[in-house]
C-alpha cells in the first residue's frame, strides 16, 4: 500500500472513532446531566402531599399523565393502568384538573386518551374534570402542547420513574413549573428495551430543547383549563 494511501486510512480511522466517542460521551454526559437536574422533582406521594398543604398559593392547574400503549381490546396496558392509578390517587389527595396526553390515530382507530377518560370517569372522576389532548404523539409534542395549546404554567406529571426525568426537562424549556410523581411498578414487559430507547430519547430531546420546533401535526386548537372540558371531548367515542 502506498504511503500516501496508509496515511489517508489513518487519518480517516482516528477520525471515525474520534466521531463515535463524541457522541458516546455526549450520549452519557447528556443522560446524567438530565437526570442529575431533574431528579429533585421527583416526588413521593407523601412529599407532594405535604408540598401541596404547605403551598398558600395552591394554585397548581392540573395533573398531568402521559399516555402510553392501549391493549387491543381498548383497555390500558399494566403501564398505562399505573399512571392512570398514580392520578387517580393524587385527584383524590388534591382535586384538581387532569390533562390526559396520548396518541389518537383516527385513522387506525388507536386512541389512547378516549381509553385515560373513560378509566378515570369509572373510577369516579367527573368527565367535566379530565381534559384530553389527542396529538400527544410524543413526549416532546405532549408539553410543547401543554404550553402552547393549553396554556399551562404548574402542573404535576405522571409516568414511570425513567420516564419522568425527560418530560420535567422539556416541561421546564417550555416555561412550565412541574414536578412529577411516579407510577408505581417498575417489571413490565419490554422495560429493558424501552430504557435503552429512552436513552437515546434524552439526546434527542436535549436538542430540541435548544430550538423548541413546532411539532408537525401542530393544528391551531387553543382549549384552557377554564373552560368546560367537553371542547376536547371531540371523536371521543371512537
Amino acid at each position: 500500500m502506498k504511503p500516501g494511501i496508509k496515511k489517508g486510512l489513518r487519518v480517516a480511522v482516528i477520525a471515525a472513532l474520534s466521531l463515535v466517542i463524541f457522541f458516546v460521551l455526549s450520549t452519557i454526559i447528556i443522560n446524567i446531566y438530565m437526570v442529575f437536574v431533574e431528579k429533585v422533582k421527583v416526588k413521593s406521594v407523601e412529599a407532594w402531599r405535604k408540598s401541596i398543604n404547605s403551598d398558600p398559593k395552591k394554585d397548581m392547574e392540573c395533573i398531568f399523565v402521559l399516555g402510553c400503549s392501549v391493549k387491543p381490546d381498548g383497555t390500558p396496558s399494566d403501564m398505562l393502568r399505573d399512571r392512570l392509578d398514580r392520578a387517580l390517587q393524587l385527584y383524590q389527595e388534591f382535586p384538581c384538573k387532569i390533562v390526559v396526553s396520548g396518541d389518537h390515530t383516527v385513522e387506525e382507530y388507536y386512541n389512547e386518551v378516549a381509553c385515560m377518560k373513560s378509566y378515570l370517569v369509572d373510577a369516579g372522576v367527573p368527565s367535566d374534570m379530565i381534559y384530553m389532548d389527542h396529538k400527544g404523539y410524543s413526549t416532546y409534542e405532549s408539553m410543547y402542547r401543554a404550553c402552547h395549546i393549553f396554556g399551562i404554567r404548574k402542573m404535576t406529571i405522571v409516568t414511570q420513574e425513567y420516564h419522568l426525568y425527560r418530560a420535567l426537562y422539556l416541561a421546564e424549556a417550555f416555561g412550565i413549573q412541574a414536578d412529577g410523581v411516579s407510577a408505581g411498578g417498575s417489571s413490565y414487559k419490554g422495560q429493558t428495551a424501552r430504557e435503552i430507547r429512552e436513552i437515546a430519547a434524552r439526546d434527542k430531546d436535549f436538542l430540541y430543547s435548544l430550538f423548541l420546533p413546532k411539532p408537525k401535526d401542530y393544528g391551531d386548537e387553543k382549549y384552557s383549563l377554564e373552560e368546560s372540558a367537553e371542547k376536547t371531548d371531540w371523536i371521543y367515542e371512537q
